[in-house]
């Protein structure tokens, strides 16, 4: 999942360079993607951390946070003509106080808005993270946008905002099929990750287990995270009957 500020959120002696650099090349080494962040800094806190994705021939995922259109057109300028896997938008960070109240604020985001976004893009495939109910799940869809994430922004955004594992199995039902649904907020193991899986998520995005591991070891330890991950995930399976990740299905958990 997309971490900016390293330094000022985390406290690590590292520069966005050194983090993203291990973050990209960890989790490609692992067989995944990491999403980059963005930050009132575009120089910074956008462009650092979509360098270590165009390094990797635009294998990662930069995200955009939901600026005012000026604020978005700046950053997409900022990889024209260069391809990247995907782009992602947090929409969730609307109600960051601290961004709002920014030279270039952002703003909340609607159907129309997401396909601009888009459009400005090249048509790029657009994740939409921070989706909470089935209305907005349906919007996306409306808008195009190829996958969401239902995520509540690490629980930081609004007290008493459900756990995203609370709506996940809703949204799921409303929209499974029309497009790819990913989820974050507190999954630590595989096993949370088979959760995940069998209440409808088709992936799952890990945020500070993976931060911690680039500031503890680097791009090794984000490797080593990823795989002790995909161990545990496979051990679930094994005791579940579950011979591969279509296998998992509602049957396989229950909820209260």
């Amino acid at each position: 999942a997309p971490v900016a500020g390293i330094k000022n959120n985390y406290g690590a002696e590292m520069t966005e360079e050194e983090y993203n650099k291990a973050t990209v090349e960890g989790c490609l080494e692992a067989g995944t993607l990491a999403f980059t962040g963005d930050g009132i800094d575009i120089d910074n806190l956008f462009a650092k951390p979509l360098q270590a994705v165009l390094d990797h021939d635009g294998m990662g995922i930069p995200t955009i946070k939901p600026w005012c259109e000026e604020g978005v057109q700046a950053r997409i300028e900022r990889f024209k003509g260069h391809q990247v896997f995907a782009l992602a938008t947090d929409v969730d960070a609307a109600g960051l106080v601290l961004l709002r109240k920014g030279t270039t604020p952002v703003v909340n985001k609607s159907v129309a808005d997401l396909k601009k976004m888009k459009e400005m893009a090249g048509g790029i495939p657009l994740i939409v993270k921070g989706v909470l109910t089935v209305e907005g799940a349906r919007k996306c869809v409306e808008a195009g946008a190829d996958a969401i994430v239902v995520s509540n922004h690490g629980g930081r955004v609004l007290d008493d905002a459900l756990a995203t594992i609370e709506v996940l199995p809703e949204i799921a039902a409303a929209v499974k099929g029309q497009i790819t649904i990913l989820v974050d907020g507190g999954f630590r193991t595989g096993l949370d990750v088979f959760k995940a899986l069998a209440l409808g998520a088709d992936g799952v995005l890990i945020g500070r287990p993976l931060a911690l591991a680039a500031v503890g070891g680097g791009k090794e330890g984000v490797r080593l995270t990823l795989e002790k991950i995909r161990s545990e995930l496979r051990e679930t399976m094994i005791m579940s009957g579950c011979s591969t990740i279509a296998e998992i299905t509602r049957s396989h958990v229950h909820v209260d």
